[in-house]
């Protein structure tokens, strides 16, 4: 093996060999579920156990998560609470080491590209100890989180997309591009930040493709170029997206309590689910559940509490199944004779089951959205509790008669003339976060509604049968339908009022000047506290080199072209200052436009490419001035390491080292 190469190569494993053990360092501190292990913990139980579970994330980071825990002997019967200390006998540590693997491919990437970059060996290699030696990335790698594996798969989209743009000469390197299209998926489907990652390689494609097509070059020669990348670029990354769907799919299908994200439709193709006990005609008289149709919608819902200025129970939206779902359809008539199914037409009122009070619009505008609000009151009936049933349409075949799943309907209230719906808005701590419901003159797909859960002996099966006519709900439908939803939740998330949302929430003006980080855990009691922030120094360097680099390299190329002299160094530092700052701007600044809460640790991506422009500005500078950068950098590392690694008490050193008012990983006061 050439010299070279082996010194590559061990210096490869040298800096994993590094982060990790950076990153596993005290890894058995906090024995107990930090921050979002509460939810990747649960979601890894439900791969294991096989159950159907919703989350706004794509499934790989999941899938992968779930592989930790199951080479690790994740408890199946442990929840996963925050807070709460793992059972003896699980090797929760082993867990986390596991995502800290997957981590440290991070930094070996980042060497990696500084050598397709032309960087010497020995500027490549002190230069890659910022990426280990970053306060933020060793603490996001060190917990069951899907962040390890985001970051790792975004540097290794940028390794390859580096590696193809230096190693393709006349022809594309299809190594290159194949992995490159393979990372791509994979980026895509741990988070949808992969989506902008996907940007960054669309930017760079597109002008690469201008520069073929405004060359020399035939346009056969274009065209099979376009084909290529469009294959390997868009087809790869979109096939591995959906067929990681299929994957996950496959794995979580049994029934489980978050079937209710779901339309029923979905529902019914899950194994053990209630809805293959349904009769197919929802009767008069008999419990039922309502969901609204429309995507990422729930379940009309009602409990016994009031709202904040009336004395009617809340009528809400609620995506779990929840005893407080039941309803019963009675039909309004002066026919003597008993009624049995529900028909178009009918004039109805619904009361709820649990608390035996009626669905009523009495005239109150709604809290929060236009329209007036859906209640539910006692026993004494008025014209403002009467509906009128409408049915719109039948994924089967419709009939005059309502049927359970595929019928939709609308319910028109009578008095008021406006159709019962669900507004798309959530109801404060008041109303325990759940959805409003509205009533409005609004007459589109958002108002319509089928009834779910319909199990009655009421009727024999002759007239009555159980509905096994359900068309088949095709893996197209059900990957649509998830993607819809998933973007619906992710839009209206909205941060827990009792969990300090000053010490957690953050927006983006707060990440780039490090104005706070973010508490991972409690402040109080004699549990270690873990503190999620960033090497300051690192921070603040990267932040003003990112708007360095591109000033340097300007002034560079306007000194060549007044000297005369050939921009040879244009390709190489080009393609750097132009990865830095573009993967920086698509990685931050869509985020000033997401109204959804928002965390600290959404800047790490657009801050490993922001490293980049810090290694572009030290590629001018002596090598002994490196060293000594990187010297200051790992000593800053270390002496905010216990915020890293986990504290107990609130020492003098820590006061002296919160150098800024908002920094509070100390209380100030």
């Amino acid at each position: 093996m050439p010299k070279v190469k082996y010194l590559d190569v061990s210096t490869t494993l040298l800096i994993f060999a590094l982060s990790v053990i950076i990153k596993t360092y005290k890894i058995e501190n906090g024995n107990f579920v930090i921050w979002d292990e509460a939810h990747f913990g649960k979601f890894s139980e439900k791969y294991l156990s096989r159950k159907f579970y919703f989350d706004v994330h794509p499934p790989l980071g999941k899938i992968l998560t779930s592989l930790g825990g199951y080479l690790f002997n994740q408890p199946l019967d442990f929840e996963f609470k925050s807070g709460e200390k793992f059972p003896q006998g699980f090797d929760y540590s082993g867990m986390r080491r596991f995502h800290s693997v997957i981590a440290s491919f991070t930094p070996v990437f980042g060497y990696l590209m500084l050598r397709e970059m032309g960087y010497s060996y020995r500027r490549r290699a002190v230069l890659s100890l910022m990426f280990i030696f970053e306060n933020g990335f060793t603490s996001i790698g060190r917990l069951i989180l899907l962040d390890s594996h985001l970051l790792t798969f975004t540097a290794a989209v940028a390794y390859f997309m580096t590696r193809m743009y230096f190693r393709s000469k006349k022809r594309v390197d299809l190594p290159s591009i194949f992995f490159l299209g393979i990372t791509l998926g994979c980026v895509m489907s741990i988070k949808w930040i992969g989506f902008l990652t996907m940007s960054l390689v669309g930017t760079f494609t597109i002008y690469r493709l201008w520069c073929n097509v405004t060359s020399k070059e035939s346009i056969l020669a274009f065209a099979k170029l376009f084909l290529v990348k469009a294959f390997f670029l868009i087809g790869i990354p979109s096939f591995l997206y959906v067929f990681l769907f299929y994957i996950h799919f496959a794995i979580v299908n049994r029934s489980s309590s978050d079937d209710g994200h779901m339309s029923s439709l979905f529902q019914a193709t899950l194994k053990g689910s209630d809805i293959s006990n349904n009769r197919k005609y929802p009767l008069f008289g008999t419990k039922i559940t309502i969901k609204a149709s429309k995507v990422g919608g729930g379940y009309l819902h009602s409990h016994d509490h009031k709202y904040p200025d009336g004395e009617n129970n809340q009528v809400t939206i609620y995506h779990h199944k929840d005893e407080n779902n039941g309803w019963v359809f009675q039909k309004v008539t002066d026919d003597l004779e008993d009624a049995d199914f529900i028909e178009s037409g009918d004039t109805v009122v619904l009361l709820h089951m649990e608390t035996r009070k009626y669905l009523d619009v009495p005239g109150n505008h709604s809290l929060i959205s236009s329209g007036l609000r859906a209640e539910s009151s006692g026993s004494h009936l008025s014209d403002t509790n009467l509906f009128k049933v409408e049915i719109v349409n039948d994924s089967l075949k419709k009939e005059d008669r309502m049927k359970t799943l595929t019928t939709k309907f609308r319910l028109l209230n009578i008095k008021h003339n406006c159709y019962l719906r669900p507004s798309s808005k959530k109801y404060p701590s008041w109303g325990f976060e759940q959805g409003e419901v509205v009533c409005t003159t609004k007459k589109d797909k958002a108002s319509l509604w089928n009834v779910e859960e319909n199990v009655t002996n009421k009727l024999d099966e002759e007239r009555n049968p159980i509905y096994k006519e359900i068309a088949e709900y095709p893996f197209i439908k059900k990957f649509i339908e998830h993607n819809k939803t998933m973007f619906i939740t992710n839009a209206s998330f909205v941060q827990d009022e009792d969990l300090e949302p000053e010490r957690i929430v953050s927006r983006p003006h707060e990440w780039f000047t490090l104005r706070r980080g973010l508490r991972m855990t409690a402040w109080d009691g004699q549990n270690e506290k873990f503190y999620m922030f960033g090497n300051p120094l690192i921070w603040y360097s990267s932040g003003i080199c990112i708007i360095l680099s591109p000033l340097i390299l300007l002034s560079r190329v306007i000194s060549r072209k007044r000297r005369g002299k050939p921009l040879t160094f244009l390709k190489s530092e080009g393609y750097m200052v132009f990865l830095s700052c573009c993967g920086w701007f698509l990685h931050y600044i869509p985020f000033f436009f997401v109204k959804r809460v928002l965390y600290f640790h959404h800047y790490y991506p657009a801050l490993f490419f922001a490293l980049f422009s810090l290694c572009y500005i030290m590629k001018f500078v002596k090598f002994r001035f490196v060293v000594v950068f990187m010297s200051a950098v790992i000593i800053s590392f270390f002496l905010y390491s216990s915020l890293t690694y986990g504290f107990k008490e609130e020492t003098s050193f820590l006061r002296r080292i919160s150098m800024v008012p908002t920094w509070d990983f100390i209380e100030k006061g």
